[in-house]
């Protein structure tokens, strides 16, 4: 009897181990533009701010205009941090400038460039990927800034593997943009 009861126990404990949720990042860009300036700032990328839903550590899935659920499988990661890791590794390789920093950065008198990123809109919804966001590109030095609103769509499968794939590419759009937007400013 004894060993029926520890039997049935391990066998209880091991299918519980085995129901665990699947993590997820987004993926970085596999090419990405590089552009050539002659003296670009120390550059200081803000926290990304994100909607409540996203900071839930769970992937959201919009079901109505007014409804959104939580799949069982969550991200690797605090999305704010992950975006904003993501968006710094992107300026960098764009510009070959490892001076591009998490603000602030205790450098705040250094003359330099900060990049404000708020997404309103992260989501699937029926089978599209949206994202709405306004960034601003502030030059500390002159104190003039940039803003913009961003708006995008990517098409996807309802499977979170598909969502996590297409919210990569409308992130990349947004990086890309942004890093556009800098290049022109510089």
């Amino acid at each position: 009897m004894k060993k029926y009861i520890v039997w049935s126990f391990l066998t209880l404990l091991f299918i519980g181990c085995g129901a665990s949720s699947s993590y997820f990042v987004l993926a970085t860009p596999s090419t990405i533009k590089t552009y050539h300036t002659n003296a670009l700032p120390t550059i200081g990328v803000d926290k990304i701010s994100l909607p409540e839903y996203l900071q839930q550590n769970k992937i959201a899935i919009q079901l109505s205009p007014t409804q959104i659920s939580y799949k069982s499988d969550i991200w690797a990661g605090d999305m704010e941090t992950l975006l904003t890791k993501d968006l710094i590794a992107t300026i960098q390789k764009s510009f070959n400038n490892p001076y591009v920093y998490a603000y602030p950065w205790n450098l705040s008198k250094q003359a330099g460039m900060r990049v404000k990123v708020s997404i309103s809109r992260f989501i699937a919804y029926k089978d599209t990927i949206y994202l709405d966001a306004n960034w601003e590109i502030y030059n500390i030095k002159t104190q003039q800034s940039f803003s913009k609103l961003f708006s995008t769509t990517v098409p996807t499968k309802p499977d979170t593997a598909s969502v996590v794939a297409n919210m990569s590419k409308a992130f990349a759009k947004l990086s890309t943009t942004v890093t556009q937007q800098i290049a022109d400013k510089f």
